[in-house]
């Protein structure tokens, strides 16, 4: 086991705007962390690593983030305190169990946040059908960057004429470990 106790655990409204009706929250850690980062990178689809400074952000689904250092976790958009706790019990059971399975997961040091935009958009059939709820393909481009939507969600993608496309897609995803955010 990693991560066994958390020495310090502090929940907050933002002292930007402490009217906001979320929570954010900030878990100091005996143990160091940082080991685990690119085994959870991998596994769960890191939106953002920087392995110099020993920095992972994970972006989970309706304005939630969770930052990880190598001694402290800091949760971001929590609608109440029970949340919160949750949210930390969440990431500490995965750093526990990634860690345990490491030998069986191939680390990944690069982020999805590499990904972009306009690379995505090359690579989509560029109907403008809006078959996908968007508007166009670049504002579907962009929710797909973000993980608020999937692949399945362009028909025209998964027409014949547009699957070397599609695989070029799907390639460039895997290479940054994207994932939709309904998979946390």
């Amino acid at each position: 086991m990693l991560l066994e106790k958390v020495k310090n655990y502090e929940i907050f409204r933002p002292k930007c705007d402490s009217s906001k009706e979320v929570l954010h929250s900030i878990a100091t850690l005996e143990e160091d962390i940082s080991p685990v980062f690119p085994y959870l990178n991998a596994e769960l689809g890191g939106w953002d690593y920087n392995q110099s400074n020993q920095v992972l952000l994970l972006k989970l689904s309706e304005g939630k983030w969770i930052t990880l250092h190598p001694r402290e976790i800091a949760i971001r958009g929590a609608r109440d305190m029970e949340e919160s706790q949750a949210l930390l019990e969440w990431i500490k059971g995965q750093i526990n169990d990634i860690w345990e399975r490491r030998d069986q997961i191939q680390p990944r040091y690069t982020s999805q946040a590499g990904l972009k935009v306009m690379e995505i958009l090359k690579l989509l059939p560029l109907t403008n059908c809006k078959a996908c709820g968007y508007a166009t393909c670049m504002a579907y481009a962009a929710a797909l960057r973000e993980g608020e939507t999937r692949l399945e969600d362009c028909p025209p993608l998964w027409e014949e004429k547009y699957r070397e496309k599609r695989e070029k897609l799907q390639a460039y995803l895997n290479e940054y470990g994207w994932r939709p955010l309904d998979e946390f």
